[in-house]
C-alpha cells in the first residue's frame, strides 16, 4: 500500500516536472556533489569546505550574480551534507574542520538566490541512471518521491518534483552489486515485519554510493561503512547468544529475543539441534514490542548427556528467515529416561547372562561329582 501511494504521488509529479524540463532545460543550475560523509556524521575529508567557497565549484554557482532568476536542480543529499557541516562536524583523520562558517554562508546565499524560483529535486545522491535501472528499478518511484520530500524539508517550501539521475556511468564490481541487491531484498523481507521507512536511510545511502563522481580513493571507506550499517540494521531483530547447563530430562530454556526497531513485530523462533542428544519442541508465534526484548521458553528433552548446540533463527510469519542465525551452547548434565531405560536394560541383560553362566557352572560341577562316584 505504501509503495502504491508513493507511485500515485510520483504520477502526480510528472506534469509539473515535464513543464520544468521543457521550459528550463538550457538554464537550470545543478547543485550536486558526491558524499564526503560517513553514516555516523563524520566527514572522510574536508574537500567539501573548499568547494563551498565563493571561488569553489559549488560556491561559484550561488555567489555568481549571473545566476539570479535561474531555475535549480538540487540534490537533497548535497543540501543535507552542507547543512550538517554548518552545524559543526568532525573529520575522521582528526584534523581541525574548516567549513562550518563557509557552509553557513553558502546556505544563506543559496536560499537567497533561489527564493521564489522553480526548484526540482535530483534523486538523492544523484546516482547513475544505468545502475538505478539495473539494480533497483522497482524503487525508482519511491526514491523520487522520497527525494522530493527530503528537499522540501530543507527548503521549507514545495519543490517541483524529482527528476532522472546522472546519465554518467561508473564501474561497480560484481561483489558490490551483489551486496546492494542482497541488501534491498533484505529490506523488502524485513518490511513484512516493520515499517518500510525504517530502511529509508540505507536505501538512500545506496543511491549516494551509485554517484559516478565519487573519487576512487573514497570508495573503500564508504562501502565498508555501508556494509557495517547494513549488518547492524539486519541484526536489530536477533536472538541473544547464551550458554545453558541442563540438569533435568525435560526443561524450558529462556531464550532472549531482541527487537531494536521502532515497531512492534510478530515473528517466529525456529530451533534445530545439531546433534541427536536433545529434542526441541516447536514454539508459538511471538510478539516483541518496539525497542525491547522478551524471553521465549523453549521446551527441550534430553536424550543423552554431553555437549551440543542449538541453531536458532528468527523468521517472519511466512517462515522466511530474518537476521542472522545464532548458536546456543548446551551442557547436558542429566541421564534421560531413555538413557536410563537403555542402561537398565543392559544391566538386566548382563545380570541374566551372569546367572545363566553361574547355573551352567553349577550344573557342570554337579555332573563332575556324579561322574567321580
Amino acid at each position: 500500500m505504501r509503495r502504491l501511494i508513493f507511485f500515485v504521488l510520483t504520477l502526480l509529479f510528472i506534469a509539473p516536472l515535464s513543464t520544468f524540463n521543457i521550459a528550463n532545460a538550457a538554464t537550470p543550475i545543478i547543485i550536486t556533489e558526491p558524499t564526503h560523509r560517513l553514516l555516523d556524521g563524520k566527514f572522510i575529508d574536508d574537500r567539501l569546505a573548499q568547494k563551498l567557497l565563493p571561488a569553489g565549484e559549488l560556491g561559484n554557482l550561488v555567489f555568481s550574480r549571473g545566476n539570479f532568476g535561474k531555475s535549480w536542480l538540487v540534490d537533497p543529499a548535497t543540501l543535507e551534507e552542507i547543512t550538517a557541516m554548518s552545524n559543526g562536524y568532525g573529520v575522521i583523520d582528526g584534523s581541525t574542520p574548516t567549513g562550518q562558517e563557509v557552509a553557513t554562508a553558502w546556505l544563506d546565499q543559496f536560499y537567497l538566490i533561489s527564493k521564489s524560483r522553480p526548484i526540482a529535486a535530483l534523486i538523492y545522491g544523484n546516482p547513475a541512471k544505468f545502475w538505478i535501472d539495473k539494480l533497483i528499478p522497482a524503487e525508482v518511484g519511491y526514491l523520487q518521491a522520497l527525494s522530493k520530500i527530503k528537499l522540501e524539508e530543507y527548503l521549507g517550501a514545495a519543490a517541483v518534483g524529482a527528476v532522472s539521475s546522472s546519465a554518467e556511468q561508473q564501474k561497480i564490481s560484481k561483489p558490490i552489486q551483489n551486496t546492494f541487491v542482497f541488501a534491498l531484498k533484505q529490506f523488502d523481507l524485513m518490511s513484512t515485519l516493520v515499517e518500510e521507512k525504517e530502511f529509508d536511510l540505507l536505501k538512500l545511502r545506496i543511491t549516494q554510493l551509485l554517484n559516478p563522481d565519487i573519487e576512487s580513493e573514497d570508495l573503500t571507506p564508504l562501502y565498508n561503512d555501508f556494509q557495517l550499517a547494513f549488518n547492524e540494521t539486519r541484526n536489530k531483530l536477533r536472538v541473544s547468544k547464551g550458554k545453558f547447563t541442563v540438569t533435568s530430562s525435560k526443561q524450558e530454556l529462556p531464550i532472549t529475543v531482541i527487537n531494536d526497531f521502532n515497531s512492534t513485530v510478530k515473528l517466529r523462533l525456529t530451533t534445530r539441534p545439531l546433534t541427536s542428544k536433545v529434542l526441541v519442541r516447536p514454539t508459538e508465534a511471538i510478539e516483541v514490542p518496539a525497542n525491547s526484548k522478551i524471553q521465549v521458553l523453549l521446551p527441550i528433552e534430553v536424550i543423552a548427556s554431553g555437549e551440543t548446540l542449538l541453531l536458532t533463527q528468527l523468521s517472519n510469519l511466512e517462515n522466511k528467515p530474518i537476521g542472522f542465525p545464532v548458536n546456543i551452547s548446551l551442557k547436558l548434565s542429566v541421564i534421560s529416561p531413555t538413557a536410563t531405560w537403555i542402561t537398565s536394560g543392559a544391566a538386566v541383560i548382563l545380570f541374566a547372562a551372569a546367572v545363566i553362566q553361574s547355573v551352567r557352572r553349577f550344573r557342570k560341577g554337579q555332573k563332575g561329582l556324579v561322574d567321580g562316584k
